[in-house]
């Protein structure tokens, strides 16, 4: 059988949002690796493993021959989006969400639309894209036809001001930010945060528990030795990952005033058939994409 290979583009990415149920199927892969019941492949469709050469990202099904092609960094970005969403929606102190996120590209333009779709009580989102150019009109829109008030601002800290949300999609100089009391900041970066930011953070989250043994970040070995760094500045704890927040084994937020951290040490490396397969199943559901002959 000469089976079709369905072709999305990073825009087709960011249309299919709405309709793929990726919060729930990574919460359930979360909780089953944190329990080490399972991995993420054994939750795809059988045969499901996702292919690629640096840029593209190629997901396919031996059994029935489906295959889908897609950005390699759109897939991880998504799934950077849909990891923000679970620990906002898990951690996030109940009530009006105020988010500040700050990046560029197509990594902030899936964060707001997942944050749009997926996370509920979303009031407003301030924008900062330093030295880069705005979120794409589509993208604006579709917040303004949800009800969503946005704003574009100049810097990271006036991004930042008041947000009980703020998520960072794009390495930049954050300055001397201002965090809000009850905050989460989740950094999707891969890079490390200032002390400044640090020190005013009461505890750390991770999604991926064996990439802190694997990270050679600053903040990953400070944070594993619980050393106090320069400046007098001492990093906080990392108490749990996320599947055990979603499987109910910890608490999570213990204080409403505490600053959390969610430090997506893993989350930005893994292409996802999980993922890589609900979105291809509802592409095609929805039209998007073209279809090319393998």
């Amino acid at each position: 059988m000469n089976a079709l290979t369905l072709r999305l583009s990073n825009d087709d990415l960011r249309r299919v949002v709405e309709d793929v149920d990726a919060v729930e199927a990574t919460a359930t892969a979360l909780i089953a690796r944190s329990a080490d019941h399972e991995d993420y492949t054994s939750l795809a469709a059988a045969g499901a493993a996702v292919l690629h050469d640096g840029e593209t990202a190629i997901y396919e099904t031996p059994q029935d021959g489906q295959r889908c092609v897609m950005s390699a960094a759109g897939l991880r970005e998504y799934r950077l989006a849909v990891l923000t969403a679970l620990a906002t929606r898990h951690l996030l102190v109940p009530g009006v969400v105020t988010a500040s996120v700050i990046g560029s590209g197509l990594a902030l333009e899936l964060q707001l639309a997942i944050l749009r779709t997926h996370v509920p009580n979303v009031s407003h989102i301030a924008v900062a894209t330093p030295g880069n150019p705005p979120p794409s009109r589509a993208v604006l829109d579709q917040l303004d036809r949800d009800g969503i008030g946005f704003s574009l601002v100049e810097t990271p800290a006036d991004a930042m001001f008041g947000a009980n949300l703020v998520v960072l999609a794009g390495a930049t100089r954050l300055g001397r930010p201002r965090l809000a009391k009850g905050a989460v900041v989740v950094n999707t970066t891969g890079v490390d945060l200032p002390a400044t930011l640090l020190d005013g953070v009461h505890a750390v989250f991770v999604d991926d528990p064996e990439g802190l043994a694997d990270s050679d970040r600053t903040f990953v070995r400070t944070h594993r030795s619980r050393r106090r760094g320069g400046r007098g500045h001492r990093s906080p704890s990392v108490v749990a990952d996320l599947g055990r927040v979603l499987a109910g084994e910890h608490p999570g937020r213990t204080d409403h005033d505490h600053v959390l951290l969610v430090e997506l040490i893993g989350g930005g490396t893994v292409l996802d058939p999980v993922l890589a397969g609900r979105i291809h199943q509802a592409a095609a559901a929805a039209g998007l994409g073209t279809f090319h002959g393998n």
